[in-house]
């Protein structure tokens, strides 16, 4: 669909997502929340890092309402960066390349109906703040992780200039105010660095540039974290208004495999495993993961990968068509045979909202994810914690010892984990009193997450109140 809309007489707000599956979601759910419940029209732009687009992003595009303009910008050439290059560094320049297209498109859009604000992620903001200037628009960032990972951020300057040696191998944790302490091992990936790097570099200019919006929209809500917008320093409107997740319209998952082989299980029996559109683990890891499963002697559910060798994030970007039909060589001999009737893999792709909304699961093994972790709260799925990369080890962190809805699997000095400690950890979560008490509190914040977005909910008053700052800034 073209940048010109039916409803060109509503005021429009503009959206630009960088190449990240995870951000792509909770934005498209924002659109289609400031069209349906705002009177406003929306055009979300996604800044692409692969041509043709991944399968991911398409099986996304195919399901955005109608009423939400979904334009896919072109990928930057393949030579424009060294094929070693950080996912971060990857997904900027997808971004900061296409800066001429979205001026284009802006304008022609502010053509047709007043344009009232251009909303960004993290990752475009320093590409995408002169197009807001020179339209002379508000500037907003919606942060589609957790409040406490944008608290470390705001802070990072800081802490940064009162550091000496690496951020790793600091004693003492960070504590931030109203938030778990953040030890050196949770820290986000880009902060693991050493600081002389372009990696870290990177990251902290992305920290600096946080001050530069006009505010910021985050994908949480009160009751999850009650310190949101709370730091007193903050010189910035924080908005949450989540838990924005990914709404498919009713029955587009009912014929899966997996729905129907969910249907013949016993409630609460089965455990969902899944590392998100982007994390890859090691073969030995892959096959140690799959002798646990067999040992827990639990019914599964597996949404596999492909296993890669050196990276957690190699399907960041996406995956391309073909990938599904990849032979499962890598799984230990026999595996398939002895857990037939017990377990259901799943290639490359598995409708994880419904699988997580359907009463026979019992927990959820993730890699802590954002948008998985909110689709675990909304459905009351007590969660595994197995943290890959960015910022995940922060959420395992928050979700086991802060919101007491997960329990983190036992990490060897290796970074590997045992097939013992596979099976144990899922036990634990779908038997006995830790279960119950994972699942009464999991149940009590489904509740809650529920009224936040209900029609007096504080998320929805949140939103409500930025949507109508927009409208009220046309009028005049």
């Amino acid at each position: 669909m073209g940048p010109a809309c039916k409803t060109a007489a509503r005021p429009r707000v503009l959206l630009l997502c960088s190449p990240c599956m995870g951000h792509l979601i909770p934005f498209a759910e924002l659109a289609r929340r400031l069209v349906a419940d705002h009177g406003l029209s929306t055009t979300l732009l996604f800044a692409s890092a692969t041509s043709p687009p991944s399968e991911q992003y398409l099986a996304v595009a195919a399901a955005v309402p109608d009423a939400v303009d979904l334009i896919a910008l072109p990928a930057p050439p393949p030579d424009a960066l060294p094929p070693a290059t950080a996912a971060r560094e990857r997904a900027e320049l997808a971004v900061a390349s296409n800066v001429p297209r979205v001026r284009e498109i802006a304008r022609e859009l502010g053509a047709a109906a007043p344009l009232v604000a251009l909303v960004v992620d993290m990752v475009g903001a320093a590409a995408a703040r002169d197009v807001a200037a020179e339209l002379g628009v508000p500037f907003y960032a919606f942060f589609t992780s957790p409040w406490m990972t944008l608290s470390l951020l705001l802070r990072l300057p800081e802490i940064d200039a009162a550091r000496a040696g690496e951020h790793r191998d600091a004693a003492e944790p960070i504590r931030l105010p109203g938030c778990v302490p953040i030890h050196a091992h949770e820290l986000p990936t880009s902060m693991l660095a050493d600081r002389s790097s372009s990696a870290y570099a990177g990251f902290l200019s992305m920290a600096k540039g946080v001050a530069g919006v006009d505010g910021v929209l985050v994908n949480t809500f009160r009751e999850l974290e009650p310190a949101v917008g709370g730091d007193g320093r903050l010189q910035l409107p924080v908005y949450p208004v989540g838990p924005l997740v990914w709404t498919r319209p009713a029955g587009v998952d009912t014929d899966h495999e997996c729905m129907s082989w969910l249907d013949g299980q016993p409630r609460g029996s089965v455990a969902y495993v899944s590392f998100g559109s982007g994390g890859t683990i090691t073969w030995q890891q892959t096959a140690e993961l799959a002798l646990g499963l067999e040992l827990s002697q639990c019914r599964f559910i597996w949404a596999i990968k492909r296993p890669h060798q050196s990276s957690t994030i190699a399907a960041f970007f996406g995956t391309q068509r073909g990938d599904e039909h990849s032979p499962l060589d890598f799984l230990p001999e026999g595996f398939m045979e002895r857990t037939r009737g017990m377990g259901l893999v799943a290639q490359s792709w598995a409708p994880q909202t419904a699988i997580l909304g359907h009463p026979s699961i019992g927990c959820f093994v993730t890699h802590c994810g954002w948008n998985s972790v909110l689709e675990s709260v909304i459905n009351g799925v007590p969660m595994v914690a197995w943290p890959l990369y960015a910022e995940q080890n922060m959420n395992a962190a928050m979700m086991e010892v802060q919101v007491g809805v997960a329990l983190r699997a036992k990490v060897g000095a290796d970074r590997f984990i045992r097939k013992d400690e596979v099976a144990n950890a899922i036990r634990r979560a779908i038997v006995g009193e830790e279960a119950e008490r994972l699942r009464k509190r999991s149940s009590e914040l489904r509740r809650q997450s529920a009224q936040a977005l209900s029609k007096d909910g504080c998320s929805t008053r949140a939103l409500a109140q930025i949507a109508n700052a927009w409208k009220c800034a046309s009028r005049k």
